[in-house]
């Protein structure tokens, strides 16, 4: 199976820096603007389903991508974002403000941190597992994307490359990114990581 993992496009919400978990948070202008490029970089590849987490952020670029294959969008949960519990929607200097102590554990051992409400990275590297064992099942020798969320595509990232948790920050994803997992022979590889280039010049913002 080759396994393209995309992350949705771009929201209000990261333009401006607020936690966004499980918020169903729409698409803002300029990220409608990179699925489209995104939908049209992979318009002429050959690919038997599209999967994406139920939040409409990915939904909606899942569907542009379908939309040129002619298929549906099938629907997994466990492919959403990380729950960031009471963290979300708060913007990062509200959090260092609030839960100072959280933050520093989170950098010192995030996989073990539980957030307030939420998840901790392991459970949610747990159940993005469990999605991506089910497309596998099922898809073994074709191409499948999978749209989910940043820290749900880094931490499938950090098992697909044998690396604990903690080195999750080592993974930097743009809104609308491809990575591609080669799955062979029951190993797999990390082919594409982060690829943006199918992206305008105008549609690459930092956050």
């Amino acid at each position: 199976m080759d396994l393209i993992l995309v992350r949705h496009g771009e929201t209000e919400w990261n333009r401006v820096g607020r936690c966004q978990g499980f918020s169903d948070v729409e698409l803002n202008k300029n990220g409608r603007e990179q699925i489209n490029e995104l939908a049209k970089s992979l318009k002429d590849k050959s690919i038997s389903a599209v999967y994406s987490s139920d939040l409409i952020r990915a939904l909606d670029t899942a569907k542009a991508i379908a939309n040129y294959h002619k298929l549906g969008v099938e629907v997994d949960p466990d492919l959403r974002e990380m729950n960031q519990g009471d963290l979300e929607g708060l913007t990062f200097v509200e959090i260092r403000e609030r839960y100072a102590s959280l933050l520093t554990n989170w950098v010192g051992n995030p996989e073990a941190v539980k957030l307030p409400g939420g998840e901790s990275l392991k459970e949610l590297q747990d159940r993005a597992w469990r999605a991506v064992e089910r497309i596998y099942i099922k898809h073994q020798d074709q191409t499948v994307v999978a749209v989910s969320h940043n820290l749900t595509i880094i931490t499938l990232l950090c098992r697909f490359k044998g690396i604990g948790l903690e080195e999750f920050r080592s993974f930097k994803l743009k809104a609308a990114s491809k990575n591609v997992i080669l799955f062979r022979n029951g190993h797999f590889n990390v082919n594409v990581l982060n690829d943006v280039t199918h992206l305008s010049a105008e549609l690459l913002r930092e956050h």
